[in-house]
């Protein structure tokens, strides 16, 4: 089944990846823990522009 608001949420995962990417500048003794933690955000917005490429194929 298509995310049918899969745009708004590929918007908000490239928000909190910026915001956890500024925080491990700030506080480089978390730096890998932040930067996993944008990653997992990019893994889902990676998802999330599949399933709305996924919604555009089928209709």
């Amino acid at each position: 089944m298509p995310l049918s608001n899969a745009t708004r949420w590929a918007e908000i995962c490239e928000i909190q990846t910026s915001l956890m990417r500024d925080l491990a500048d700030k506080f480089p003794q978390r730096r890998q823990q932040l930067h996993n933690i944008a990653d997992g955000w990019q893994s889902v917005k990676k998802q999330a522009q599949e399933q709305s490429l996924t919604g555009l194929s089928t209709k």
